[in-house]
């Protein structure tokens, strides 16, 4: 796909950006619940709204999943994160939280959002950061509870017509946690985004 700014020096340089960020919100994790966090290196799509399933590939897609969704702004920029638990994950991501077992889907839904809140924030800020673009991030909300992802992708009206998605997955040592964030930047944002990372490698 031909989009203006973006080559392989540019998805390089936005890899490395992430590298950094989720290093740096690994980080804070590892401080919050005393756990090691084990980050591979980011994956960096550009791709067609139909082709948002090919930039999640941490979760299988038959698995039953609880997704939370995060949007944030900047200056020429706009995009949201989706953070993706499955749900035999969740009995574990309780005992790292520091929490006598799951109890509820209501309980369920506040490990997710508290596990984004810290996940997604710095990840993000982490990104814009070293761009130096200011953010804001809206609370992170329920965007769907014990479905697949086809249906939730499915199901999901994409307000664009392709996107850059920063696919980061978290293993956290000891646990069976299967946990999967896809930044996704909107398409009215790549402009600005692409200038920015130009401008930083030349």
């Amino acid at each position: 796909m031909a989009i203006a700014g973006f080559n392989e020096d540019v998805r390089d340089a936005i890899q490395e950006i992430a590298n950094v960020a989720v290093g740096e919100a690994g980080d804070k994790i590892a401080r919050s619940f005393s756990t090691f966090v084990q980050i591979p290196i980011p994956s960096v799509h550009l791709i067609e709204a139909a082709d948002i399933m090919m930039a999640l590939t941490a979760i299988e897609s038959g698995e039953r999943i609880t997704a939370v969704t995060q949007p944030f702004y900047g200056h020429g920029i706009s995009g949201e994160a989706l953070l993706l638990f499955t749900d035999a994950s969740m009995a574990e991501l309780s005992e790292l939280m520091g929490y006598a077992g799951t109890k509820d889907d209501h309980h369920q839904v506040e490990l997710v959002l508290e596990m984004a809140s810290l996940l997604n924030g710095s990840c993000i800020r982490g990104i814009c950061g070293q761009l130096e673009i200011d953010v804001l991030l809206k609370h992170p909300s329920l965007l769907a509870q014990h479905t697949s992802l086809s249906d939730i992708v499915s199901n999901q009206k994409f307000p664009w017509s392709h996107t850059l998605a920063i696919e980061l997955n978290y293993h956290f040592e000891d646990y069976s946690i299967t946990c999967d964030l896809v930044v996704l930047f909107h398409e009215n944002s790549l402009k600005t985004l692409f200038n920015q990372v130009n401008f930083l490698i030349e």
